[in-house]
């Protein structure tokens, strides 16, 4: 009995053991104090609850980043499993953060990054949306108009400058509103009290302030409150802290008039500590959302935080319980190993055990369900973060949009203006008053443009064509671009090579806005009489890469040294006592253009001596993807700048399309215009002499599609963006339907991308043109269509033709044209057919069948009917040895007699002699 009682406790020792769980060490370096980190670590202990393994260690470093490292490595060497880190400063702690994790101990930063990828995983605010949804509630705020003061954090560390950066973003949205000063604090709130007055003094248009901080924003409304009480300033704060003092309830007392909720971040870095340290599947950045809180939602988001309270304080006395209920356990453990010997004892603590068991169980399920109520309340913050995503994603897509409605009445601007400038050449002021009124507004379409390419680099959808070309032949066509602006402003433009057979892989289009910003910009800033210089050299910048250098250099008026760093800043503009002025889009967009070659670009200028930007971009092309890469034919089609000799060039142009169109012999070609704006479908008709073109019009697709189908015109002529049915449908319409598809389209459109051209032409458009339109352009894209359909009806009245395949034709319309003349040749229809037997047969009505005919070969039905036999009798006479009257009879001839006519009007030879030359 005695060694069964030594077996059972053995037994009941190596089960206990069994069972016993591993505790991780954690450690936490808080760098700074205050309500809004006290709230951090409170939601570090509660989470805690629900992670018995782990054990956490909280060093303080009271903003002393010294202190903090040297704690860190007193935790590090005390032994510890993972660090848990809120930096001071960036760059002092990186080589401590990246030492840990090269040792493999894990690091878990948490509201503050550093600058290195060196780190396991990082959890915080994403204070990029915080300053970006500060800015869109000011704009909204203010009607998108009114002036602002930044009270910046410290800028060494992170969540200052992504707010800072995302605040600006935002603003680039609203250009009415105004960064008009900026505050520094370096998070002292007594750098407020001092700052804050002679800025409200300097700038007394003031309509808002954001504050980094709600601490910082308190501070604000002290001094506003204190010297500025009449003034109604909007002061915006982050942190939204629910204790006393924080960020609520300075709303609520109306202190502060919004503020954005900063996670802590506190529960979620110790869930993701335990993901670490389990082995578990974890994101590396994890970025938590934001809200914000006015006078609106102030009091549902305070009984939120009420409730949530509320709840934590159940989940306590919950884990108060399950310590008790340990506590219990741990007695009973003891007394179990006190009274082994006794059998009865045992089955009493079995009972116990069980007992203890079932009421964990029942905390537990208690402790899920107060959880799931939590997750709930945070879904609902997802989703309203989820709601001003999409209405920021709406306010950028209407820009976009009004982008290209811009180009619509800028084709009503520059091509009548072209047509006028041609008109009026005998007087010189009036022409040179024109041409300033067209330089401005190919300014403005280039100016669009630009909008539009960088909505396309902010949503990462533009693509580079790269193409391998000659850099000096490419400078030399952006100096003759520029020639007649030189010879007008007494400048001269040289183009040094420095470098023999320079080439370069580069984007033409995208190279060529580069190169028109930076000369233009020197133009702009360069005295009559001065010099400009495009310089290209070859260099190594390392040891692994050589670069081609570009130089634009002139002898202007320079840039103050302290504005030199700012220039490339989005929509940024130097000091008014300097005359670089502008939108602040051009130099922006040439850094983005030329980040997208993998280049870089500098500036360097003194004032009163001139300004050189220079641009390095790698050779070769392994820096490309291969979808970037354009092949040998695509390269050749790279697009020219427009001058102003192209007026000179386009005058024979238009005697040519008069000339040769009024030789045209016959009816005029029916011509349909289809396009929305009325002043844009007169511009169109204009452009077309009502002597050589019967015109119709229609204002959108669908009413286009009928005018199809009861009139059948020569050519279509179409806008792309249309009511009702669009641009492309009508093509897709058209295109597709056998009685239509051999009418040619010409598409056009303010969208005048590569992606938006090539949809055109899938759809089975024969010419895609760009608004604002060339007017001699259309006319020659019109005049080439009408004579191609000319040419291959021509060529099909040919009679060799008759024995060879159809060139030139869609491919619907050779099947029609295959399929009736199989339907002719098996049905042995007579020379006089019946139209409407055969528009049967083939399944067409008799009107479109006569039409379809008619537009394709340019004969009657009877005509193409007996075309049809005498090219099959061909085929009799060279392979069967069938007599003619057999043939004649095969192909459906009356009478041999009435073949043979028909065969040697057609062939000018008879059907024997025809036999015995073959």
């Amino acid at each position: 009995m005695g060694k069964k009682l030594i077996l059972v406790i053995i037994v009941v020792l190596f089960s206990f053991t069994s069972f016993a769980q591993k505790i991780h060490r954690i450690a936490f370096s808080q760098c700074s104090s205050g309500d809004w980190r006290q709230q951090m670590e409170k939601e570090m202990q509660q989470e805690l609850m629900f992670h018995p393994d782990l054990e956490l260690t909280i060093k303080y470093a009271g903003d002393n980043t010294s202190l903090q490292i040297q704690q860190i490595n007193e935790l590090v060497t005390e032994g510890i499993d993972l660090l848990i880190i809120a930096p001071i400063e960036i760059e002092a702690v990186k080589l401590v953060v990246e030492d840990l994790y090269k040792k493999g101990i894990p690091v878990v930063l948490i509201d503050r990054k550093i600058e290195s990828d060196k780190y396991t995983a990082y959890v915080g605010g994403n204070n990029f949306l915080i300053g970006y949804t500060a800015g869109m509630y000011i704009a909204d705020i203010l009607n998108k108009h009114g002036d602002v003061i930044e009270i910046l954090g410290a800028l060494s560390s992170s969540p200052a400058k992504e707010r800072m950066q995302g605040f600006e973003d935002a603003l680039i949205q609203n250009t009415g509103i105004s960064i008009v000063d900026r505050i520094y604090s370096n998070w002292s709130n007594q750098v407020v009290l001092d700052s804050l007055s002679s800025c409200l003094k300097a700038n007394p248009n003031v309509d808002a302030i954001f504050a980094h901080a709600d601490f910082l924003a308190a501070a604000a409304s002290e001094v506003i409150t204190r010297e500025f009480s009449n003034r109604n300033i909007k002061i915006i704060g982050v942190d939204g802290s629910p204790s006393v003092g924080g960020g609520v309830e300075l709303v609520e007392n109306h202190v502060i008039d919004a503020t954005l909720i900063y996670p802590t971040g506190g529960k979620e870095a110790i869930i993701l500590a335990s993901k670490i340290l389990s082995d578990s599947p974890f994101k590396k950045n994890n970025l938590l959302p934001t809200t914000l809180i006015d006078e609106r939602n102030v009091k549902i988001t305070r009984l939120q935080y009420n409730n949530i309270e509320n709840l934590q304080n159940d989940i306590a006395r919950s884990k108060g319980m399950l310590d008790l209920l340990g506590g219990r356990y741990k007695k009973q453990q003891l007394l179990l190993f006190i009274t082994l010997f006794s059998f009865a004892l045992v089955v009493v603590l079995i009972f116990l055990l069980f007992k203890a068991y079932k009421n964990k169980k029942n905390a537990n399920q208690s402790l899920e369900e107060q959880k799931e109520a939590i997750s709930k309340q945070n879904n609902e913050l997802t989703r309203m973060s989820d709601q001003l995503k999409e209405a920021t994603q709406a306010r950028m897509q209407f820009y976009t949009n009004i982008s290209h409605e811009f180009r619509t009445p800028l084709t009503l601007i520059v091509g009548p203006l072209e047509n006028i400038i041609k008109t009026h050449k005998t007087d010189e002021v009036l022409n040179q008053e024109l041409k300033t009124i067209y330089s401005n507004s190919l300014r403005l379409l280039r100016l669009v443009d630009q909008i539009m390419d960088f909505r396309k680099i902010e949503t990462t959808k533009m693509k580079l064509k790269v193409g391998h070309y000659n850099l000096d032949e490419f400078m030399h066509s952006i100096k003759k671009a520029f020639l007649s602006l030189s010879t007008e402003k007494q400048i001269d433009v040289e183009v040094v090579n420095n470098s023999a057979k320079l080439s370069l892989w580069f984007d033409w289009d995208k190279m060529d806005k580069v190169m028109f910003n930076l000369m233009s910009n020197a133009f702009k800033y360069t005295a009559k009489g001065g010099s400009i210089q495009i310089i290209l050299d070859r260099l190594s910048a390392d040891d692994t890469e050589d670069y081609a250098k570009i130089e634009v250099k002139d002898n202007g008026e320079g840039i103050p040294q302290h504005e030199v760093e700012k220039i490339f800043d989005r929509f940024y503009q130097a000091d008014s006592t300097v005359s670089y002025k502008g939108t602040g889009i051009g130099l922006s967009l040439t850094k983005e253009l030329v980040l997208l070659h993998k280049g870089k670009i500098t500036v360097e200028s003194k004032l009163g001596e001139g300004t050189s930007f220079k641009i390095l971009l790698p050779l070769g092309k392994k820096h490309f993807a291969q979808d970037e890469i354009l092949s040998d034919a695509k390269m050749k089609e790279h697009p020219v700048m427009v001058d102003f000799t192209e007026f000179e060039q386009s005058d024979k142009l238009i005697e040519d399309i008069t000339k040769e169109t009024s030789n045209t012999e016959g009816e005029k070609p029916l011509l349909l215009i289809v396009e929305d704006e009325p002043d844009i479908r007169k511009y169109i008709k204009s452009c077309f002499s009502s002597t050589m073109y019967s015109i119709m019009e229609a204002k959108n697709g669908k009413e286009g599609l009928k005018l199809v189908e009861t009139e059948g015109p020569d050519i279509i002529i179409s806008d792309v963006m249309m009511p009702v049915m669009d641009g492309l449908e009508l093509t897709r319409k058209v295109k597709s339907d056998l009685r239509y598809c051999h009418i040619p389209m010409i598409l056009l459109t303010a969208k005048s991308s590569l992606e938006h051209l090539l949809e055109g032409l899938e759809e089975g458009a024969d010419s895609y043109i760009a608004k604002p339109f060339n007017k001699e352009h259309l006319q020659v894209r019109v005049k080439k269509l009408l004579q191609a359909e000319a040419k291959m009806r021509e060529k099909y009245q040919e009679p060799i033709k008759l024995a060879k395949e159809e060139k030139g034709m869609s491919r619907m319309d050779k099947n029609f044209l295959s399929k009736i003349s199989n339907v002719i040749i098996d049905n042995k229809l007579d020379s006089k057919v019946n139209v409407e037997e055969l528009s049967h047969l083939v399944g067409l009505s008799r009107v479109h069948l006569y039409r379809k005919i008619k537009k394709i070969t340019g004969l009657s039905v009877s005509e193409f009917v007996t075309q049809t036999k005498l090219k099959q009798s061909l085929t009799l006479l060279k392979n069967t040895d069938s007599t003619i009257a057999e043939i004649a009879y095969k192909v459906g001839f009356s009478t041999p007699s009435y073949f043979t006519k028909c065969f040697k009007d057609h062939f000018e030879i008879s059907p024997s002699d025809y036999r015995e030359s073959i």
